[in-house]
């Protein structure tokens, strides 16, 4: 058989075989991705590694240095679960840096606490939790990184999310409000 028969052959393979992969990949990271509940966390986007969330029930506004509510310090929790090959890579770095990898044996995505000034256009990730499949904390870092939301592109994973928890915000201010004097006067009773 000559050689423009075989690669014809084995281009025709490939197009079948490739999707199928594909689609067997995909199908174990959907199986092992934990549970989000939609009612209280609000879905943004899904990247190739990544689906993007946002807790839209505990999203409140910040007190300022008198006490009184900060409709300019937004504070919002939120989650991404990971696919397998982005719990692979992260594993894979740990392991490379010489990093313990056992208690991640259930990775499943992470939890992170922003803190949006509004009047700035900033967001400070304030911690990041490493989570299970059930959303329970494997690990905890403190890394206050500092992000302007004006400097990241429109295509950009992350500011796609925070421009998204900002959009949220803007349509549903009074709520946030209304459910953070709640949870201010709860704590004084």
């Amino acid at each position: 058989m000559n050689i423009a028969k075989r690669r014809k052959r084995f281009s025709r393979w490939i197009y079948v075989v490739a999707p199928l992969l594909a689609l067997s990949i995909s199908g174990t990271a959907a199986a092992a991705e934990p549970k989000v509940p939609e009612t209280i966390y609000q879905w943004v986007q899904s990247s190739e590694r990544m689906n993007y969330f946002f807790n839209k029930e505990e999203m409140r506004y910040a007190k300022d240095e008198e006490g009184q509510i900060s409709s300019d310090t937004l504070l919002v929790p939120v989650i991404k679960t990971y696919d397998d090959i982005q719990i692979d890579d992260i594993l894979t770095k740990r392991r490379w840096r010489m990093e313990s990898t056992d208690e991640l044996s259930d990775l499943a995505g992470e939890g992170n606490f922003l803190t949006f000034y509004l009047d700035r256009g900033v967001v400070v990730v304030n911690t990041v939790d490493l989570l299970d499949s059930k959303l329970s904390a494997l690990e905890h870092s403190e890394p206050e990184r500092e992000v302007v939301i004006e400097d990241l592109t429109e295509q950009s994973r992350e500011g796609i999310f925070y421009r998204a928890i900002l959009d949220y915000e803007q349509e549903h201010r009074e709520e946030i409000m209304a459910r953070t004097e709640k949870a201010d006067s709860a704590k004084q009773e």
